[in-house]
C-alpha cells in the first residue's frame, strides 16, 4: 500500500467520523436545548453554521477520497470487483447522496432559524426539531456507511 493510498484512506475515515460525530452533537444539543432557550439560540447562531460548513467540507473530502480509494482498490484488483463489492459500494453511494440531501436541508433550516433569531421572533421548537431530526438521520446513515466501508476494506 503506497503512502498516498494510506493518506487517502485515513482522510476518508476522519472526514466520515467528523461528519457523523458533528451530526450526533447537533442532534443531541438540538433536542436537549431547544431554540426557545438562550443557550439554544446561541447554539443555532454560533455553532450550527460552523458545523454545517465543516460538514460540507467533510462531504467534499469524502467524495474526493472515496473516488481515489475506489480507483486504488480497482487498480489493485485489475478492476475486477465481486458482485457483493459492487452492491455494497452502491449502497454506500446511495447513503452518501441521502446524507448530502439531508445536509442541504440542514443548511436550509439553519438559514431559517438564523433569520428568525435575528428578528428576535420566537421560532418555536419546529425548526430546531427538524434540525435535530436531520442531524440524527445523517448520523445514522453515516454510521451505516462507515460499517459498510469496513466491509469493503476487508473484501
Amino acid at each position: 500500500m503506497s503512502w498516498l493510498t494510506t493518506v487517502m484512506l485515513w482522510a476518508h475515515v476522519v472526514s466520515a467520523a467528523w461528519w457523523v460525530l458533528a451530526c450526533v452533537t447537533m442532534a443531541l444539543v438540538g433536542t436537549v436545548l431547544g431554540i426557545d432557550s438562550v443557550e439554544g439560540r446561541e447554539f443555532v447562531v454560533r455553532v450550527v453554521p460552523k458545523f454545517n460548513r465543516a460538514n460540507s467540507a467533510a462531504a467534499a473530502v469524502l467524495l474526493l477520497t472515496g473516488v481515489v480509494n475506489i480507483y486504488g482498490a480497482g487498480a489493485e484488483r485489475r478492476f475486477h470487483f465481486s458482485p457483493a463489492f459492487g452492491r455494497v459500494l452502491a449502497i454506500k453511494i446511495v447513503l452518501y447522496m441521502m446524507m448530502f440531501a439531508a445536509l442541504r436541508a440542514s443548511v436550509s433550516v439553519e438559514r431559517q432559524l438564523l433569520a428568525q433569531a435575528g428578528g428576535r421572533a420566537s421560532p418555536g421548537q419546529a425548526g430546531s426539531g427538524r434540525l435535530a431530526a436531520l442531524s440524527a438521520l445523517m448520523a445514522l446513515m453515516g454510521a451505516a456507511a462507515m460499517l459498510l466501508g469496513v466491509w469493503l476494506v476487508g473484501e
